[in-house]
């Protein structure tokens, strides 16, 4: 014959431990109904915890790239921005050179606009964006284009270096009037040009990378962001509006004259194919960035809707547990309450 040990503190001790249970059941299921998600997933779950976890994994990943994405899209729009403005300078330099271009007496206008295009070509391969280049390639804490109309600038010093070599004087000189067509030819395609090639070209005028970022769009891909300041396109446009602003050209014979509007006029219809070139390019970059962010938020709400299959609660069913949880812990109470006014010595 078995017997049980019978005590007030065993009483006392079972009533206290029903109230912790259903105290933390009643804890657990208020926390799962104003949350909707599982108290302790990996309790729950218990074998299919290693799917949630990787599931999540991979959700915050595919996220983390979204993220970046439309930082990368921001770039590529203020990129492409700052292209456009410059295809819209030059386009009316073109028209004003074309239109001008017989006249020497234009030199003065020409020289004004070429001067106010130079400063926004440079203002605008220096654009920035959170903190960093755009134009500088993978150079992005670095200012890449020179200012020209600062005197000691390494370009304008350059620049005035040169002309002075090859005539002998300066721009500002009044013997530029005696410079022949043929010798400003040989300047134009010489001494000139060299200063926008390389190595001129990064000791003088640019301080960017000839390589450009890279941006992963997606987990499998990534595509190169951006548009370095050493591209032809900016480097001929450079050279016309200093071409057309730093020869002295009011001051030219006519004949002379004719030889740099006719050389810069050339010269800026290259750039103009250039550039527009370059903005089909960052198009095209913009298009996969987008095509890659909306692939990416289709595969990271399947996710989602996985994860909240294996993680979130049914609210009506849980609401339903916790009222008759709380029903049980007040029943548990009031028994308690009935059996401390309880003791053997009652019946002894």
């Amino acid at each position: 014959m078995k017997t049980t040990f019978i005590s007030t503190f065993s009483l006392a001790d079972s009533s206290r431990r029903n109230i912790m249970s259903q105290s933390n059941l009643v804890n657990k299921l208020s926390v799962e109904l104003s949350s909707g998600r599982k108290f302790d997933v990996g309790l729950d779950l218990g074998t299919k915890t290693g799917e949630s976890v990787a599931l999540r994994s991979e959700f915050h990943f595919l996220h983390g790239i979204i993220d970046t994405n439309a930082l990368t899209a921001s770039r590529l729009d203020a990129s492409q921005a700052a292209m456009s403005d410059m295809l819209t300078d030059a386009q009316d330099f073109l028209a004003s050179l074309v239109a001008l271009q017989q006249n020497p007496a234009s030199a003065d206008i020409l020289d004004t606009d070429a001067t106010g295009n130079l400063g926004l070509l440079t203002s605008r391969l220096n654009t920035q964006l959170n903190g960093s280049y755009l134009f500088a390639g993978i150079n992005t804490g670095q200012q890449p284009i020179a200012d020209y109309a600062d005197p000691a600038s390494a370009n304008k010093v350059a620049a005035d270096a040169a002309f002075l070599a090859e005539f002998g004087f300066t721009q500002s000189d009044p013997n530029v009037a005696t410079i022949t067509p043929a010798a400003m030819s040989a300047y134009l395609t010489g001494n000139f040009e060299t200063m926008f090639q390389d190595p001129a070209w990064g000791t003088t005028w640019s301080s960017a990378s000839d390589t450009p970022t890279t941006s992963r769009i997606a987990a499998n891909e990534s595509v190169s962001s951006s548009v370095s300041a050493n591209e032809e396109a900016f480097r001929e446009l450079a050279q016309v509006y200093t071409m057309m602003s730093d020869l002295g050209n009011a001051d030219l014979g006519q004949d002379a004259f004719k030889v740099v509007i006719d050389t810069a006029t050339e010269k800026l219809g290259s750039a103009i194919g250039k550039l527009t070139s370059e903005m089909g390019k960052l198009g095209t970059v913009q298009q996969q960035v987008h095509l890659a962010s909306e692939r990416l938020t289709v595969q990271t709400d399947i996710l989602n809707v996985r994860v909240n299959d294996l993680e979130t609660v049914n609210l009506e069913e849980t609401s339903v547990r916790l009222n008759t949880a709380l029903t049980q812990l007040e029943t548990t109470y009031a028994v308690t309450s009935k059996m401390q006014g309880m003791s053997l010595l009652n019946y002894i």
